[in-house]
């Protein structure tokens, strides 16, 4: 078996048949191909997908008596047969041309980890175009590899990727189940923890998936302090992989790629609050007491950052002025709106 798509199917019925329909174009004369369905329950998503696995023999459901798109996760790993696996939600949708992408990296096996580029959708419903930050269109580059897992976000989901399964098998590598600490970002978990045991690679800007755009509950209804704390664990683990790379270079780059994620994090924070300028300053005030991100501040130089707005806002924190801080994020806010 070349590959097992494996799709996390809880409560998607308004989805899953133009999901099926795009898996089901992978042509069977030059790819072996499975198709793992996992459902939480057996109503019309299931039904839905009975209808495509009638007429589709590669099209294989598998019903959870409970669980969440974790372990919808962890029951395709166990089913699998396939060299290769490729992850995809129910909404995902992968291109007319994709099957040709995909058929070159698995026929010539290629890598231990294969990156594709994608296209997203803004919150007005138009498309985006998400190529993968590379210096060519295609790249094997290691380094390059590691920047874009630990220093960007281009890497830190599973969609648009073929892992192996011989890797994942190996290593004993899941998705956090339900409940584990920072469940709600197990993709993150699990890209990260597979890079580390990956020898080769392959980054192509060649876009194989339509992945409309997804908000992470947990950062939706947590309030600052909560989210920080979140921030600083993903931040922890991140670090920690970079760090055994030993390369000084990459550890500026993820200290600095944080900086970004926490303006992000303050001008979400400026964008939800309707309390007022004092209830807003309250928050951030709160917040620059925070360990996590008082020590990315302390820890960064001005110099590793590339003069301009992140640099002006790296000086903001370093200010700890919760008024100056609001009123520069409110205005970004609106400008970004």
């Amino acid at each position: 078996m070349d590959l097992s798509v494996i799709i996390r199917a809880c409560g998607a019925q308004r989805h899953i048949a133009a999901c099926l329909r795009s898996v089901t174009r992978c042509p069977r004369e030059t790819i072996d191909m499975e198709c793992i369905v996992v459902s939480s329950s057996a109503g019309e998503t299931a039904a839905v997908v009975g209808r495509y696995g009638e007429r589709d023999n590669r099209i294989k459901l598998f019903v959870m008596d409970n669980g969440d798109t974790s372990d919808a996760c962890n029951t395709g790993i166990e089913k699998a047969s396939g060299r290769y696996i490729l992850f995809l939600d129910a909404a995902d949708r992968l291109c007319e041309d994709a099957w040709e992408q995909i058929e070159a990296a698995v026929e010539e096996e290629y890598a231990d980890l294969v990156a594709f580029s994608w296209i997203t959708s803004r919150r007005n419903g138009r498309l985006k175009a998400r190529m993968l930050p590379i210096s060519d269109v295609i790249s094997t580059d290691e380094s390059e590899a590691r920047r874009l897992m630990y220093a960007d976000s281009a890497l830190s989901t599973c969609g648009a990727k073929l892992f192996k399964s011989r890797i994942i098998r190996d290593n004993n590598l899941f998705f956090m189940p339900a409940g584990a600490d920072l469940d709600e970002f197990d993709d993150l978990y699990f890209v990260t923890e597979y890079f580390e045991h990956c020898e080769s690679y392959l980054m192509t800007k060649a876009m194989i998936l339509y992945c409309p755009q997804k908000d992470r509950g947990v950062m939706k209804n947590c309030g600052m302090e909560e989210r920080l704390e979140m921030l600083g664990k993903l931040y922890d683990l991140q670090a920690g992989a970079a760090g055994r790379c030993q390369d000084d270079a990459l550890m500026r780059s993820v200290q600095v790629h944080y900086l970004r994620v926490l303006t992000e994090l303050f001008c979400r924070s400026a964008r939800e609050n309707h309390y007022g300028r004092s209830a807003l300053e309250t928050i951030y005030a709160k917040a620059l007491e925070n360990r996590f991100l008082r020590d990315l501040i302390d820890g960064l130089d001005e110099r590793w950052i590339s003069p301009g707005i992140r640099r002006y806002e790296y000086r903001l924190f370093r200010t700890g002025s919760a008024a100056k801080i609001r009123r520069y994020f409110c205005i970004k806010a609106r400008l970004q709106d």
